[in-house]
């Protein structure tokens, strides 16, 4: 006998382009969606074991992507270097750990773009072999990056076109679903500075050649101006900050941006929680410069898709819809964020033919929020229901720093320094 799981609620949102559809209904069969319509509209059959789960005045949607985390980080630690335990047993649970996490929120995707040695893809098959709920891990091991760069730390270090196409390949070996390359330095690698390019672009045009060859897309960390245009000459998949950084500050640059949209290149902006007003520590630029250059891409209308570098300090894992709040400030409606966590993610992604929609043939990752999350995503932060791969997870509360501790007063104050930044508050 076949066995059902229909899920039933007031509402339903099968992907942020379609109208809501009021009394409906999702059937779920295997860990695929077999049916995603009004409830009067389900399927019944004599032969089915069928399992109602009833989730009142809800509305249900896909479940959410996010492009751009770091498991083995722990948020809380107050580290700002990527320095990091030689134990992998240990990295190993974290990692697990922080996946269980991604689920609290309504994230049943991820990209992990940046753990030690092949940590990444160990966890990744690790996850599908639990008996419980987990979201699908994509990734990308240790970035790929010059000697003494941002992030060598992890051990993708490869100086000149030879060496760079020998870690692709090694990359390749292990089983990675992307390659990820640090085209600029990075705030927490001392000596490393974002605004400075590390690679050349015949450089990184060999390391895309190589992925391409594999079957591997390419994004890349880049946040300085010269960086993002060696990035795109190359012709990246994706740019993960895109931040537009100079020596002291940031610097929208049209002519490049012009180029990113034109060759289709997605951007994961990477905006959460230190990009809020209330808890806002990024170390780029004021706040009014960031939100203004990402507006610029939204206006242009750039490829964007969710992206929040959780794991990195005081960058929590249940914070994640403080990445959609930031887009809307930067002019999007609420369906296009909705998108940019959904089915624009599935696509850049290369999963548009598993997740990202709710419809038949798709995997049953979904959620249910209060509310119409078309009007107002609000309820994106705290959803009532998540299943992933058709496995529901109990969605588990955690109390997390309030963003005025010392801790996180230090860290902006690091961060700008490392960024070449003085303000007013102490940095030197």
């Amino acid at each position: 006998m076949t066995t059902r799981t229909k899920l039933v609620a007031a509402r339903l949102l099968t992907d942020a382009e379609a109208p809501l559809i009021h009394d409906a209904a999702v059937c779920v069969e295997g860990g695929t969606i077999t049916y995603a319509g009004p409830r009067g509209s389900a399927p019944t059959s004599p032969d089915t074991d069928e399992t109602i789960i009833d989730l009142g005045d809800t509305t249900m949607m896909p479940g959410l992507i996010d492009c751009h985390i770091h498991l083995c980080q722990d948020p809380a630690s107050g580290e700002i270097t990527l320095e990091m335990s030689t134990d992998d047993d240990a990295l190993r649970r974290r990692m697990v750990t922080n996946a269980r996490r991604l689920l609290d929120v309504g994230v049943t995707t991820a990209r992990d773009l940046g753990s030690p040695g092949a940590l990444g893809t160990d966890v990744r098959d690790l996850l599908t072999t639990l008996p419980h709920a987990t979201p699908r891990l994509l990734a990308a091991n240790a970035p790929i990056t010059v000697t003494g760069g941002h992030a060598a730390s992890m051990g993708g270090v490869a100086d000149g076109v030879d060496e760079i196409r020998a870690e692709v390949r090694r990359h390749a070996e292990q089983g990675v679903d992307l390659i990820k390359v640090m085209t600029t330095g990075g705030f927490m690698t001392p000596g490393s500075h974002p605004s400075q390019a590390r690679y050349t672009v015949d450089e990184l045009s060999a390391l895309v050649t190589e992925a391409h060859a594999h079957g591997l897309p390419v994004t890349t960390h880049a946040l300085g101006i010269e960086g993002i245009e060696r990035a795109v000459l190359a012709g990246v998949d994706c740019i993960e900050h895109c931040g537009w950084v100079t020596t002291d500050g940031t610097q929208f640059d049209p002519r490049i941006a012009g180029m990113i949209v034109e060759r289709g290149i997605a951007v994961s902006p990477t905006m959460n929680s230190a990009c809020t007003a209330e808890h806002y520590m990024c170390p780029w630029d004021e706040r009014d410069a960031v939100v203004g250059n990402l507006r610029k891409l939204v206006g242009l209308g750039a490829t964007l898709v969710a992206g929040t570098d959780a794991g990195i300090p005081l960058v929590y894992f249940e914070q994640y819809a403080d990445c959609l709040d930031t887009f809307l400030e930067a002019g999007m409606t609420p369906r296009r964020a909705i998108a940019s966590a959904t089915h624009i993610a599935a696509e850049v992604c290369g999963l548009d033919d598993v997740t990202g929609r709710l419809r038949p043939g798709l995997s049953a990752d979904l959620i249910a929020v209060d509310g119409d999350p078309t009007q107002n995503i609000a309820s994106l932060h705290h959803p009532r229901f998540v299943m992933a791969a058709g496995r529901r997870h109990e969605i588990h509360a955690t109390e997390l720093d309030s963003g005025y501790s010392a801790t996180r007063e230090r860290i902006r104050r690091e961060l700008e320094r490392g960024a070449g930044r003085h303000t007013s508050t102490g940095t030197e």
